[in-house]
């Protein structure tokens, strides 16, 4: 009997759900949690950072005044100084320099340009900074934005409102985990003790590595029974110090006098070079001193911006300002800055999502708060769209016309033997039989890597091709460059911010097993794609 096309259709149809039926029952689990299904409590899964994508991209990408709508932000100011809450932290050096000082005097740029009085005070601990805030002691507080999802709920659920006006800086260098040189990847944390103060940044930092990493839902729900938590971001680093843990999640200064304490046994595992577009400081207004002096709040946006600019014509000068104002050494204000990228008027705008469609605020923001959720910290509901005010930056946007986002080219050199991955990760992409041409049911797992090398913005990608045995040997490396090659042509394509400079792409051909050939499921584990994200070096 000759079966028609329709019969042949409906067959096939048939045949499909009821694999695909036999599948989800014998391995429902698996792909539940691949799928997104039901996770673990506590649990972080690769999909709650899915939403970190589309960040800043290379020079020149976005010109900071274009297509930024103006605003009117209404009247209305302070007869007071306005207090803003800070700690020891350089990324403040714009405001801090352009105030010529913590406290209001006649040197200040605000007072002389603005006719504003502004008073820095130093706030350590966070709880105590957010009750400042609360009570109405501190007018704007400094916050990095994944906590500000955090204490955004917290202020929500006592029905008080605040808004983000501004972005400080991107951390470059200036958060990361120091660890014993015996611990090369992210993936070789497993097993090991490692020092974390919960719920700041650098809980957040590692939280993400680890969702990006190599590693099963299961070992990295180890890792995290492995963790350490300790009061604050310097007693992270003093427990590594004292040979108390293996790795310590921590900032600068105490990142790099860590290393220095271990000597030749520690190194910095990873850190925000790497994880260029991660943590982001911004300020915080209450809603209050907004509604009641919006002409104050402009005037300040305006001044901190500024400062950037002073402290780039006079960087000696605004170290000499800074170090006085934090009882630091202007060696130390140097150093930390060269953690941190001042983010001026054209960063703002992109930020915010100005000048595009996306805003990279919301992305980290909205992940935050579903990760802080997750672990139980927070539970009233907010979203990134209604805790901040992008008046205050369109107000002054006539200010830097033209201004450019400026962003270091990253070009990835030959691959090499002394090239340490900080990452790995092993995925199935799957091909048609035989050639490089990606089935569609592997575009998830790509648009995931092209999300990766947009927060690793200063890395670069190797993706190695591999094959099992069948075929032969000529045959299979050829095959195995060729769809190396179409997993970066995917990426360029689909993250036009991602430059092609960025990748290796080798072919392995049969030469690298994992497993047997002997039989199809071995055979099936060495028909795979290595990723390797591995630090950039000049």
């Amino acid at each position: 009997m000759r079966l028609t096309p329709l019969a042949k259709a409906f067959i096939a149809v048939v045949v499909l759900v009821v694999i695909g039926f036999a599948t989800w029952h014998y391995k429902g689990d698996a792909i539940k949690n691949w799928a997104g299904g039901e996770k673990a409590s506590g649990e972080d899964s690769k999909g709650d950072f899915d939403k970190l994508n589309n960040a800043p991209g290379d020079p020149g990408r976005n010109v900071g005044s274009t297509g930024v709508g103006t605003a009117s932000v209404g009247t209305g100011r302070l007869n007071r100084p306005l207090i803003v809450g800070i700690n020891t932290w350089a990324g403040h050096a714009p405001g801090i320099v352009f105030n010529n000082g913590m406290d209001p005097n006649g040197g200040s740029q605000y007072k002389q340009k603005y006719g504003i009085d502004v008073k820095f005070v130093l706030l350590e601990d966070p709880a105590a900074k957010l009750a400042a805030f609360r009570s109405g002691e501190v007018d704007i507080m400094w916050n990095t934005v994944d906590n500000w999802a955090r204490e955004a709920s917290i202020l929500a659920s006592q029905n008080q409102k605040a808004k983000s006006i501004i972005m400080q800086d991107w951390s470059r260098g200036g958060d990361g985990i120091v660890a014993l040189s015996t611990i090369k990847s992210v993936e070789d944390l497993k097993g090991h003790k490692i020092a974390c103060t919960q719920f700041t940044p650098s809980h957040f930092l590692l939280l993400y590595l680890l969702s990006q990493s190599g590693l099963t839902p299961q070992e990295r729900a180890d890792v995290e029974k492995n963790i350490i938590f300790t009061q604050d971001a310097p007693a992270a680093a003093a427990a590594f110090k004292a040979k108390q843990v293996d790795a310590a999640v921590t900032w600068e200064p105490d990142l790099s006098s860590a290393v220095t304490a271990r000597g030749s046994e520690a190194h910095v595992l990873v850190s925000t070079q790497a994880a260029t577009n991660i943590i982001a400081d911004t300020l915080c207004a209450r809603q209050d001193v907004i509604d009641q002096a919006p002409e104050t709040v402009r005037d300040f946006v305006r001044g901190w911006l500024d400062g950037i600019e002073m402290i780039k014509n006079n960087p000696n000068g605004s170290y000499e300002v800074v170090a006085r104002a934090l009882k630091l050494d202007t060696e130390t204000v140097s150093g930390m800055l060269s953690g941190l990228k001042l983010t001026p008027y054209a960063d703002n705008a992109q930020f915010y999502g100005l000048t595009g469609p996306k805003a990279h605020y919301e992305t980290l923001f909205d992940t935050a708060f579903v990760i802080w959720r997750k672990k139980g910290l927070v539970d009233k509901t907010v979203d990134a769209k209604g805790w901040a005010d992008t008046r205050f930056l369109q107000a002054v946007a006539s200010y830097y016309p033209g201004q450019k986002v400026e962003e270091a080219p990253v070009v990835a050199k030959a691959p090499s033997e002394r090239d340490v991955p900080i990452l790995h990760q092993q995925i199935q992409i799957q091909f048609t039989p035989g050639s490089d041409e990606i089935m569609p049911g592997s575009y998830l797992l790509l648009d995931k890597l092209g999300e990766t090398m947009t927060s690793f913005g200063s890395t670069v990608l190797r993706i190695e091709g591999n094959t099992d045995s069948t075929g032969s040997a000529a045959g299979n490396l050829t095959l195995s460059e060729r769809r190396a090659q179409s997993v970066k042509n995917y990426i360029v394509k689909n993250f036009p911010n991602i430059p092609p400079t960025r990748f290796q792409t080798i072919g392995r051909g049969s030469a690298n097993p994992i497993a047997e050939n002997t039989t199809e499921a071995g055979r099936q584990q060495n028909r795979r794609t290595d990723i390797k994200v591995i630090l950039a070096t000049s």
